[in-house]
């Protein structure tokens, strides 16, 4: 271990092909490509309307940043520095170290694994430097993707709350609860790895 995160920088994380940095007010225009895109919220929010809801988003983000309430990173690809992600930890209980993943990922990068590498990086983060012992997820229970690319990562379905959500489609959905320990992450030691914290960019 290199030490307990104690938010006195944003974690910069490189993977193979992307950078994960610190949101920017200048990302929102970025951030309301894929936040307007129905087909990528289909199971997260309402799809945005105006760029000023995205630079909303953004304030949010950083407030809980510097309220210590969680870490949410803009996921760039290597060599542009653009956002084509959201991917972050909330609901973070120190006493408890556990903490909640999300993520969303503009629709032309997906079937990349870009999803999976970015992933792959904050959980080797909050395993380590923030020595959490659980991480949770949550998914509609018939988003396959989202459930593979769980599952691919080592995480093991724990629970199911039916009919908990309406979808665009009118009709209730499940709700599946995942969960990853750090036993079982030190067991699996993901392919994907992030060099951590990244000194150089």
């Amino acid at each position: 271990m290199t030490g307990l995160f104690d938010f006195s920088a944003f974690p910069r994380l490189t993977t193979e092909r992307t950078v994960l940095r610190e949101w920017q007010p200048g990302d929102a225009a970025d951030l309301f490509v894929w936040r307007s895109d129905p087909e990528v919220q289909r199971y997260n929010s309402e799809p945005m309307r105006d760029v000023t809801e995205a630079a909303q988003l953004i304030d949010e983000l950083r407030g809980a940043y510097s309220a210590q309430r969680g870490i949410f990173w803009a996921v760039t690809h290597r060599g542009d520095g653009r956002a084509i992600g959201l991917f972050g930890f909330n609901s973070w209980e120190r006493r408890h170290r556990r903490a909640a993943i999300g993520y969303d990922l503009r629709r032309n990068y997906w079937g990349r694994g870009i999803a999976t590498e970015a992933l792959a990086a904050i959980l080797s983060f909050g395993f380590t430097r923030m020595d959490l012992n659980r991480v949770e997820a949550e998914t509609i229970a018939d988003n396959h993707a989202s459930v593979r690319r769980l599952q691919r990562l080592g995480f093991q379905r724990e629970g199911l709350r039916r009919a908990y959500t309406v979808e665009e489609d009118g009709t209730f959905h499940d709700s599946a609860i995942y969960g990853l320990l750090a036993s079982d992450y030190r067991r699996l030691r993901p392919a994907h790895t992030v060099r951590s914290p990244d000194r150089r960019e």
